[in-house]
């Protein structure tokens, strides 16, 4: 009898890899034209023409253009989650500093970030999907609710502070900073971001000692 999974296997693995390249070409068709004509602008007919694909094809792939905004600013902020990974996962730093780490990265991201990464981070705060934004939202606060938990383990944060509330008021300041910066190519989101940071932590933990310079990351991409 011949052995057929040999040919199964790789006609799957053709069909996943065909996949994907649809997908990439979808995206980055869709990037194209929202850098040229904005989110608003843009159609499901143009972005199919752009990745050169059917009408039929595109809506295979992504049922809605908000299906296709919703993958883009997720990809963008994927990033934001690997960093606050490595900071918390970073030793001998307090939680202030990590704290400081991560909007020092932040601030590193928005120097080098490319028009369409403007145009989407615009997207995520207007929460161009409102379900998903919300979502989007509630895992920011989570991920600094995580490092100031982190903290309090380390008894660097006083039990009478609300974390909840602290991860809110982080999360609230950061975006703030991020939205000014995307209205303002000019606004100083460096400086704004090292002084949020320091403002921050000494709200949280009053007693914490920063130093003058951020620490270094514990990973050379951040």
């Amino acid at each position: 009898m011949a052995d057929h999974s040999a040919v199964t296997e790789d006609g799957g693995s053709r069909r996943a890899r065909n996949k994907a390249r649809t997908t990439g070409a979808i995206l980055d068709a869709a990037k194209r034209c929202i850098a040229e004509g904005g989110v608003q602008a843009t159609t499901m007919d143009q972005i199919a023409a752009v990745a050169d694909v059917s009408r039929a094809t595109l809506f295979n792939y992504f049922a809605s253009k908000a299906d296709i905004i919703d993958v883009l600013v997720a990809e963008n902020e994927a990033g934001f989650y690997i960093a606050i990974d490595a900071w918390r996962g970073a030793g001998g730093l307090t939680a202030g500093e990590r704290l400081l780490g991560i909007f020092t990265a932040t601030a590193h991201y928005l120097r080098r970030a490319s028009p369409i990464e403007r145009v989407l981070v615009g997207v995520s705060w207007l929460n161009w999907n409102e379900l998903t934004g919300i979502a989007r939202i509630e895992r920011l606060i989570q991920a600094f609710g995580g490092l100031l938990e982190d903290g309090r383990h380390r008894g660097e944060i006083a039990v009478f502070v609300d974390l909840r509330a602290a991860a809110e008021i982080i999360c609230n300041t950061y975006m703030g900073v991020i939205h000014a910066w995307r209205m303002d190519p000019d606004y100083p989101a460096s400086i704004r971001l090292d002084a949020a940071a320091r403002l921050l932590a000494t709200m949280i933990m009053p007693t914490a000692s920063l130093p003058e310079k951020p620490p270094k990351p514990p990973h050379p991409n951040l």
